[in-house]
């Protein structure tokens, strides 16, 4: 599909007249605005627009698939990449993508998100949101960032350098990077045909690490229509949703066959289809032969008095 988005003219944003659908139903939605500050420079990341997005089928598990519409823009192999999903969102103005679920699921083929972290399924979340790089380097490698998303470019939630203007070393274990706003070093790290390289190439995989390009838009404050693309990683303990319960075929349960208030039970000799629970006295005799009921050993004694 081609990502619908706004551009700018002559310095003027103007609203696309259009947006071309390739592959399924085209998203309903459109980018509201590009970031206040963003400007058509080489400070401003390129945009989605025109992007063919190579997507998985429609329709799929999103506990499966990562994406919360059920069908992937980015990686789009699940087999081959099960724990990776390019997810595609639009919402307005700029947002952190370190920011929370809500309640409420978005996507393209969704609603408009309230977080870019909504665009993810259940069980899944934007990739790196803690700040540790092995998110990424634990699921794929330098080339599969390259190749395997495929067309556009999908961020995850940190910055490529620890201190911003300043490039980072080769990481260590227990390296981790912040999610910067905008400047030298603040773009996020990215996978995608549409990533490129900066200044710094060290940070996530040595000398081959790749952002989207474009300072304007640092991690905490990207605009949907140019960096609308979420890398979601699958959380390693995630559990999948457990499956809606089913009415019982039968028509009744325990609580509705039959009690010893509605008609009856096993312990007290009665039936559900009869609704009948014997008296106290034959149930006691029944239950011992040579005792009788309290209220018969009474009514004996009167009558041989």
């Amino acid at each position: 599909m081609k990502f619908p988005a706004f551009f700018a003219l002559a310095g003027v944003l103007t609203l696309a007249a259009t947006s071309v659908a390739c592959g399924p139903t085209s998203n309903k939605n459109q980018a509201r605005r590009v970031g206040k500050d963003a400007t058509l420079d080489s400070d401003a990341p390129s945009t989605l627009n025109n992007v063919e997005f190579i997507e998985s089928e429609r329709g799929g598990d999103p506990f499966t698939v990562g994406c919360a519409d059920g069908q992937r823009e980015g990686f789009a192999d699940i087999a081959k990449f099960p724990t990776i999903a390019g997810c595609l969102g639009v919402w307005d103005d700029e947002m952190n993508l370190r920011k929370g679920k809500t309640s409420k699921a978005c996507g393209d083929d969704l609603d408009v998100c309230s977080s870019p972290a909504d665009v993810c399924a259940p069980g899944w979340n934007v990739c790196a949101r803690t700040g540790d790089y092995h998110d990424l380097t634990d699921r794929i490698s330098a080339n599969q960032c390259s190749e395997g998303a495929g067309p556009g470019k999908f961020v995850a939630a940190i910055s490529h350098v620890k201190i911003k203007g300043e490039c980072a070393e080769a990481p260590g274990p227990t390296t981790r990077y912040p999610c910067l706003d905008k400047g030298y070093g603040a773009e996020p790290i990215c996978c995608g045909e549409g990533c490129g390289q900066g200044g710094c190439k060290d940070s996530v995989w040595p000398g081959e690490t790749r952002i989207s390009m474009g300072k304007a838009e640092g991690c905490s404050a990207v605009t949907s229509d140019r960096n609308g693309g979420i890398l979601c990683c699958k959380d390693p303990n995630a559990k999948p949703p457990a499956p809606p319960a089913k009415a019982d075929e039968t028509g009744g349960t325990a609580e509705t066959g039959g009690t010893a208030e509605t008609g009856g039970t096993a312990e007290t000799g009665g039936t559900a289809e009869t609704g009948d629970a014997p008296e106290a006295g034959d149930a006691a005799a029944k239950a011992d032969p040579t005792k009788m009921p309290t209220g018969a050993g009474k009514d004996a004694a009167a009558k041989d008095g």
